[in-house]
């Protein structure tokens, strides 16, 4: 396993944890918004993710796909009536205020999935 690909499921791994102690509010305000259930099982999702990528497995890295794929983009309506959301304990984002909301995208999640993207496009099998 490659130095890079262990420091990427590392950080998947503690991504995954910030993500459970946001969700039970051990980190800040507990979130609302979306049901807590779906929030758990996205953090338990990068857990097991970073679990089967530090085993060297590939689903690990599919995993940390869905896992960062959606935490990228965020939705806030101004009138509180649709939201979309889900918070890691780390996210640096770029904010686009819309007409009848706000979006944010996650850059870093957004630099994570892509350097997920390019480990498992790296373990490619040959045709």
């Amino acid at each position: 396993m490659q130095e890079f690909e262990k420091w990427l499921a590392r950080v998947l791994l503690l991504n995954g944890l910030l993500t459970l102690g946001v969700c039970l509010g051990w980190l800040g305000e507990p979130h609302s918004g979306m049901p807590l259930a779906i929030l758990i099982g996205v953090a338990m999702l990068g857990i097991g993710a970073a679990a089967l990528a530090l085993k060297q497995q590939r689903l690990g890295w599919y995993g940390a796909l869905l896992y960062y794929g959606v935490q990228v983009v965020s939705y806030y309506a101004y009138d509180g009536s649709a939201q979309w959301a889900v918070k890691a304990g780390v996210s640096l984002g770029m904010v686009l205020h819309l007409a009848s909301g706000v979006v944010v995208l996650n850059l870093l999640a957004a630099s994570l999935l892509l350097a997920s993207g390019w480990v498992l496009w790296r373990q490619r099998r040959p045709a």
